[in-house]
């Protein structure tokens, strides 16, 4: 009997203290018991917006991917935090209402520089800072590649909340210090084959269906292709072996087997060296001016082979005359249509 007791006794002391430590476990209900969105009776709750781009590093036109390094602001007030002190508080930011965003065209998990918390000033206004470092998906036209351009974005939206809801604004604090629309971005980027020619950053509702949309905020930017690379290491390369397969122009038809040997090894050499350049070209399903640059080489070789094959027969038919007047037309039709189409190429 008495040990019934005493356990008795000590379930309810076990009891006792277990409901007083969670008691003072819990946090004050102004930011954690009731997390409702500023200004929910009167209109979509404004969320400030300022983006700063340290970097960016590279451009995969390959992977259909770019890589940046940025950091952001997100301010926004509400009243129930307000605490009339004139120091931060400072809040874990799922101890508080927050705006529920994330990158929407992010590849894997971006690196984030700082911890998740959020400052907020006496008069209850919530600043929110973080840095990150990823990859994003952009698909980008590659027409013109490798003399193209393209348009790059990374896209904030929330995902819990529609455009009536959160209204994004460019930072006005930002804005008064120069970065304007509430955006800045370092003036020297280690990017080596893209120039960046301009930058903006605006409010753009992202749409899942005609009906389902969310508060979203872009920051975009714009670039060009530096074709230095491809021009010098591709396209001039590519010239010469072209023209290296016209050297059997000159040699007179009754040497059948040189005009054959020097048309033969240019064609060669063209296919050995598409292999050569293949993992520097996207794979896409259509053909891009390097491509077409290509192809019209191929062609123009193949033709050559053809045309000395046909002067080997007549000569060799005793047509010489024939055969060395064809010859002569080649060293100048020949170059002349190659230029035709280059020319045709670049401006399509």
């Amino acid at each position: 009997m008495m040990r019934r007791i005493l356990a008795m006794l000590i379930f309810v002391i076990g009891f006792f203290h277990a409901s007083v430590f969670a008691a003072s476990m819990q946090l004050p209900r102004s930011f954690s018991s009731e997390k409702v969105r500023p200004g929910a009776a009167s209109g979509p709750t404004r969320v400030a917006v300022a983006i700063w781009v340290a970097d960016i590093p590279r451009i995969d036109s390959v992977a259909q991917t770019f890589s940046a390094d940025i950091a952001y602001v997100l301010r926004w007030r509400d009243p129930a935090l307000a605490h009339g002190e004139p120091h931060f508080k400072r809040y874990n930011l799922n101890e508080i209402w927050h705006p529920d965003w994330q990158v929407v065209n992010v590849v894997g998990s971006p690196a984030r520089s700082f911890p998740e918390v959020v400052e907020v000033a006496g008069d209850g206004t919530v600043t929110f800072r973080q840095r990150i470092f990823g990859s994003f998906s952009q698909a980008t036209d590659l027409h013109a590649f490798p003399f193209d351009k393209g348009s790059f974005r990374i896209q904030f939206i929330t995902v819990a909340q529609s455009p009536a809801e959160i209204r994004f604004v460019p930072d006005e604090t930002k804005v008064n210090v120069g970065l304007t629309p509430s955006l800045g971005i370092a003036p020297h980027l280690t990017i080596q084959d893209w120039r960046i020619t301009s930058h903006t950053a605006r409010v753009l509702p992202f749409s899942f269906s005609p009906r389902l949309e969310f508060a979203s905020f872009v920051f975009e930017f714009q670039a060009e292709r530096l074709s230095g690379h491809y021009t010098v290491k591709v396209i001039l390369p590519l010239l010469l072996i072209v023209m290296m397969s016209w050297t059997a122009f000159w040699i007179d038809s009754t040497m059948a087997a040189s005009q054959i040997g020097v048309a033969t090894s240019s064609m060669l050499t063209l296919i050995a060296y598409r292999f050569s350049v293949g993992a520097d070209v996207p794979k896409i399903p259509y053909l891009t001016k390097l491509d077409s640059f290509i192809l019209a080489s191929s062609v123009l070789i193949f033709f050559t082979l053809i045309e000395v094959i046909v002067t080997s027969k007549l000569a060799f038919n005793e047509r010489l005359d024939l055969s060395r007047k064809i010859d002569h037309y080649s060293r100048v039709w020949f170059p002349l249509a190659y230029f035709v189409v280059m020319v045709a190429i670049m401006l399509r």
